[in-house]
């Protein structure tokens, strides 16, 4: 990789594994985690994760992000975190790479996801249509009973993707249990889109995982961290024992201070290894993201209530991590200058 892209990549994963959500046990944990994955991959993880997707993704292909979790009473329609970063995701993809997003999400969050994207500009059509039309995509519910297995190898059949992308997406221990991050079991509801990157592995198709807790799907490739480093990590607080720790591997993993600001990473990382800054979402993009998602139900994962906020950092946050992986990423791509004072 050019040496300019990996300097950039190491300011993206600087910036997106900063830490300053509201102070509890696992404060540090982030980065810790963070440090695991960096070790196994041994070199930026924004940068790697847009140079692999580069690489695979031609015009054309499918690429399937999954998103999506919650609680019925407290987060019935799903967090702020995870929807947006989807949706950055699903934009850069593509603008970019001119692929076809296809986005899989819980049923009820369906409108949720739909709302985000348009906010970032991308228009909703089936994924039939989105394979025709430009700067479109389509989000699918994905079933949470045991219809999961049949309905994932349909899909991969029939759309054939070139990548999966997951970002705060749930995924099952050893055990076949889900949980949240207070170790105790996830909701029933919960869309099983695990089934989805068990068929990828087997195939050897792409995947990448985007998580901040280490219970997302792609954390099983840093799972002992996970045992190490997080509450509730190996022995959980359900009769299962297995602890949040999830199994799900994907080829690439990034942990980050909330999944939201890992997938503009990405993003951001895609638009300097293309040499293109302008396919990052911009400040307006991002307030309207935001608006939307709550505006549909959308809430605070952190406090569960409906505010303009991701896992307790507020709105002017996400608009200053978008104006700063922005500079990063232009000012990164310019030649060397000389000053003439």
């Amino acid at each position: 990789m050019e040496p300019e892209i990996t300097f950039i990549g190491e300011n993206l994963d600087r910036l997106v594994s900063l830490e300053m959500r509201p102070q509890g046990k696992d404060q540090g944990g982030i980065r810790r985690l963070y440090d695991a994955a960096r070790a196994k991959h041994g070199e930026p993880i924004t940068t790697l994760a847009a140079r692999l997707l580069a690489e695979k993704v031609k015009a054309g292909d499918v690429v399937f992000i999954a998103t999506g979790a919650g609680i019925p009473d407290h987060l019935p329609f799903g967090e702020t975190d995870g929807p947006l970063g989807a949706a950055a995701l699903a934009l850069g993809v593509s603008l970019g790479l001119g692929a076809v997003p296809i986005l899989v999400t819980e049923a009820a969050y369906v409108p949720v996801q739909e709302a985000t994207c348009l906010a970032v500009g991308l228009g909703i059509r089936t994924p039939e249509v989105a394979e025709k039309v430009a700067r479109t995509c389509a989000v699918l519910p994905f079933p949470a009973d045991d219809s999961a297995p049949a309905v994932a190898e349909e899909l991969m059949a029939r759309y054939a993707p070139a990548a999966l992308i997951s970002t705060e997406k749930l995924g099952p221990n050893e055990k076949g249990v889900t949980h949240s991050s207070t170790g105790r079991p996830a909701a029933a509801d919960r869309a099983r889109v695990e089934h989805l990157f068990d068929i990828a592995a087997g195939k050897g198709i792409l995947t990448i995982g985007i998580g901040d807790n280490g219970n997302e799907i792609g954390c099983g490739t840093i799972r002992e961290a996970v045992w190490a480093y997080k509450e509730w990590g190996k022995v959980c607080q359900c009769p299962c024992g297995g602890g949040l720790a999830t199994r799900v591997a994907t080829d690439v993993i990034l942990m980050a201070g909330t999944s939201n600001w890992g997938a503009y990473g990405i993003e951001a990382a895609l638009a300097a290894v293309l040499g293109r800054p302008e396919i990052i979402h911009s400040e307006a993009d991002e307030r309207r993201m935001l608006e939307e998602c709550v505006r549909l139900g959308g809430a605070d994962g952190s406090t569960g209530t409906h505010v303009h906020a991701v896992d307790g950092t507020p709105a002017d946050v996400q608009v200053g991590m978008i104006n700063l992986m922005r500079t990063i990423v232009t000012n990164g791509l310019k030649p060397p200058r000389k000053r003439a004072f």
